[in-house]
């Protein structure tokens, strides 16, 4: 699969381009079978490594962007032969090429918007019973926090999840000093979430760090329900 990332037409991964150039000052961009993607390419080998441990039955994305991320994660599903339900991914505004391609990989796209205004609450019950009915199916539902407000995001949907789910929200850093002296112009410039965003939710919610040393060097935090 990593023959199909591209950093500004050379190989991510080779000689470590991805993560030399970013050190350098120097960003790239990344695309994923010709589809745009905002991720430190190395995702690859740490969400490989999550779905082989954790086999989930379906995928909810908040946040399509451009689809490489989805994409990924349906490869990755594939790769490693595992039963999909659904994968089901939100935005509120993506190119027609990017849901044709998507709908062309048997992934759901949905072009609506599920929260508040001022993302305090889900847009209506509806939406938080659309969200709600996805996740509680049979089996672990995984989801991706990478839309407009991810700590809002992750705080509204942890308290959908069923126990042995598992909710992730990138562009995170656990607080703005690891960020600045750890993260910042080493592997990842961004950081929209961290851990006084979503302790108290975590708690409430009986929520455990997971894989915490493999995806801190690629912006997420992933987090399982106990």
């Amino acid at each position: 699969m990593k023959e199909h990332f591209i950093c500004s037409g050379y190989n991510c991964f080779e000689n470590d381009y991805f993560n030399t150039n970013f050190r350098n000052g120097i960003i790239t961009h990344a695309s994923y079978k010709g589809l745009a993607i905002e991720q430190n390419p190395n995702i690859l080998y740490r969400f490989d490594k999550l779905i082989k441990e954790i086999k989930p039955k379906r995928v909810l994305e908040i946040g399509t962007f451009h689809g490489g991320l989805t994409l990924i994660i349906k490869d990755l599903m594939n790769f490693n032969s595992l039963p999909i339900t659904e994968i089901r991914t939100y935005d509120v505004s993506s190119p027609d090429y990017v849901i044709d391609r998507l709908k062309n990989e048997d992934i759901r796209y949905v072009g609506k918007n599920l929260f508040s205004q001022d993302y305090q609450s889900f847009k209506d019950n509806s939406c938080e019973k659309e969200l709600s009915d996805f996740i509680e199916g049979e089996g672990v539902t995984l989801v991706l926090c990478d839309g407009g407000s991810k700590k809002n995001e992750f705080r509204l949907i942890s308290k959908l999840l069923k126990k042995g789910d598992v909710i992730m929200a990138h562009d995170y850093a656990p607080n703005n000093i690891f960020f600045e002296e750890k993260m910042k112009n080493r592997f990842w410039n961004w950081m929209e979430i961290q851990n006084s965003d979503i302790s108290e939710c975590s708690e409430t919610n009986n929520l455990s760090e997971y894989m915490f040393d493999e995806f801190i060097n690629v912006g997420w935090v992933c987090k399982i329900k106990e």
